[in-house]
């Protein structure tokens, strides 16, 4: 008995650390955005992708086996130098059929099966594994906000992917089976200047590559690009160009591949060959300030045919990305929304990632990824701003570093109040800021006003890193804690927002009615205020609004900082004591006149009506 009145106050102690609430929603003016209209602006944050019916997987070690057999039964094909040669002498130590070149098994494809949220952050953490949520030979139909197999339909997790090599060692203590032994081969091993007969095995791994793509129907545009050889009912063979195929209603998979045309001479067999760089750029689309921006420190997997993770990228400031060489001929490219070890965006949702997971394989081809409405828009978003406050912010403007390992939850369609969450209990599923595009008004937010809300979330974890009393749940109902808390906050954001855009572009307008970042904040009396002052900016700027309109607060302070004001404000539980380090801890000119400035804020918080 005792042991369940533990679990209970414990869950009641965790949630009322949860239900701290962050409401800067900008309810005083609305945002200016429109809504595009698209499909996906009807899709629900909790609705699931639906996936087509899935495809053969080209890799498996029997599939190559009869990739091998075929390949070695096709007078046109290439072959590997000893079976050429032994195909050439005639030997009759060995038989054609088994040939030299080893099917043997190179790495599995396996399926996890998560239990809680460790196990799911054990394997999606690892950079090895490179997990997926879905199926490698799966295509996704409808774009949701994340995929869950049918099977967990009402469950918190779904399954995971991934193929590994043959002596990795699986983690411990995570369900997992096996789905397949597979194989692949090993064209980039091969330097560089190597021998003819080193580079006649890279011909025979391309047609067996190009075969077992056929026997599984993976082979895509590339089936309009071959010809195929086929036996009429005369005992005739003839040259089929993919429009003949479809035609006489054939299919590609009972057909053998014509591997001596022109597409295999001279410069084409160069082509082959040679290596290629995977690369690309992905940007997003600043609708606040009407120009594309890249995607900076985005993490990018280039899977070799869309199953095997054999490059790894990072985007710079352009979101540009480029990786090492490869010979691979067709890759599939994703992006996560990460910044590993100091924040991952999560998919508006507990336990799934923001990922943007290419469906198209692209043949020796870089990426284009630009974002112009939806989900990955809003990740695009969310991302830029954490990753600028982590490396940028934080360092120009002296803050506290807010923590490794955020789970930032990008919400798109609820309309709710972005947050802060103190994660003191670590063993609850919970994402430590919510960023909601859609605010309590239920208008979505700006490029500008998404950036601001996250910036405004990470002051908080910045804040609350530098002085986690503050954030006690025996605060809990303090006017005073928040209006220190979101006074702070809502500082770091307008002077950090205005900065950054002013950066970005000339004479930058904000997307909340025009001017600068928050300006109308300083446009209102005392008595309009609420827990948001602008003290932050007042304490910064050389404007005296009350010159403007007698009943606007009486502003004669200046010249201080961000990190003198949160070196004031580190232990403080009370607007006096921010007050008073402030004129302690540093010599201002103006400093004679922070009461003055501070009365205001003390009739802020006397005030109810706007609470």
């Amino acid at each position: 008995m005792k042991h369940t009145n533990r679990l209970r106050l414990l869950f009641i102690l965790a949630f009322a650390i949860i239900a701290y609430s962050c409401q800067n929603e900008f309810t005083d003016i609305s945002e200016s955005v429109q809504e595009p209209t698209n499909d996906e602006s009807k899709i629900a944050d909790e609705d699931f992708a639906v996936l087509n019916p899935k495809k053969g997987i080209p890799f498996t070690i029997e599939n190559m086996r009869k990739a091998y057999e075929a390949i070695l039964n096709n007078r046109t094909a290439s072959q590997y130098p000893d079976d050429a040669e032994l195909i050439k002498g005639k030997s009759d130590r060995f038989s054609v059929r088994e040939g030299r070149y080893p099917i043997n098994t190179t790495h599995y494809y396996v399926k996890f099966d998560p239990q809680d949220s460790i196990q799911y952050e054990q394997i999606v953490n690892d950079t090895i594994l490179a997990v997926s949520d879905i199926p490698f030979e799966d295509v996704t139909d409808i774009e949701g906000a994340i995929y869950q197999d049918p099977e967990l339909k009402g469950t918190d997790f779904t399954y995971y992917y991934a193929v590994v090599p043959v002596d990795y060692d699986l983690p411990k203590g995570v369900p997992f089976q096996k789905i397949a032994d597979l194989h692949f081969t090993e064209e980039d091993k091969i330097p560089d200047g190597a021998p003819e007969r080193e580079l006649q095995k890279v011909d025979f791994y391309h047609d067996l590559n190009t075969v077992a793509l056929k026997l599984t129907d993976n082979l895509e545009d590339e089936q309009e690009e071959l010809q195929y050889l086929f036996v009429n009912q005369k005992g005739v063979e003839e040259r089929l160009t993919w429009s003949d195929v479809q035609s006489r209603g054939l299919k590609a998979q009972e057909l053998t591949i014509n591997f001596n045309e022109d597409d295999y001479e001279g410069a084409a067999k160069f082509f082959r060959r040679r290596k290629w760089t995977p690369s690309g750029t992905v940007t997003v689309w600043e609708d606040a300030i009407n120009q594309s921006v890249g995607v900076h420190k985005i993490r990018v997997r280039v899977r070799k045919w869309g199953f095997l993770v054999i490059r790894r990228a990072r985007t710079n400031a352009d979101g540009f990305f480029h990786t090492s060489r490869t010979r691979t001929k067709r890759v599939k490219y994703a992006a996560y929304f990460n910044h590993r070890p100091d924040f991952t965006v999560k998919a508006g949702t507990w336990f799934w990632n923001a990922r943007d997971r290419g469906h198209r394989t692209h043949k020796r081809r870089p990426w284009r990824r630009h974002y112009t409405y939806g989900r990955r828009q809003l990740y695009a978003f969310v991302h830029n701003a954490a990753y600028d406050y982590y490396s940028r912010v934080i360092y120009t403007y002296g803050l506290r570093h807010p923590g490794h390992h955020m789970k930032i939850s990008a919400k798109y369609n609820r309309c709710a109040s972005s947050q802060h969450r103190p994660a003191v209990l670590a063993l609850l599923p919970i994402s430590r800021i919510r960023i909601s595009r859609r605010g309590d008004n239920c208008q979505p937010r700006g490029s500008d006003g998404l950036y601001a809300t996250t910036v405004h979330e990470l002051a908080h974890a910045s804040h609350r890193r530098m002085d986690p009393g503050m954030f006690s749940i025996f605060h809990s109902g303090s006017k005073t804690r928040d209006l220190l808390t979101e006074s702070w906050a809502e500082g770091v954001e307008t002077i950090v927002t205005n900065d950054r855009y002013d950066a970005l572009t000339p004479n930058y307008q904000s997307s909340i009615g025009g001017g600068r970042w928050n300006s109308w904040r300083q446009m209102r009396a005392a008595n309009q205020m609420n827990q948001y002052t602008p003290i932050v900016e007042d304490l910064i700027d050389d404007f005296n609004q009350n010159e403007m309109v007698a009943a606007w607060p009486e502003d004669r302070v200046n010249g201080y900082n961000l990190m003198q004001i949160q070196q004031a404000l580190d232990g403080c539980r009370s607007i006096d004591c921010w007050e008073k380090k402030l004129q302690e801890f540093y010599f201002n000119p103006t400093e004679g006149n922070l009461t003055e400035l501070f009365d205001y804020v003390r009739e802020v918080r006397n005030n109810s009506d706007n609470w």
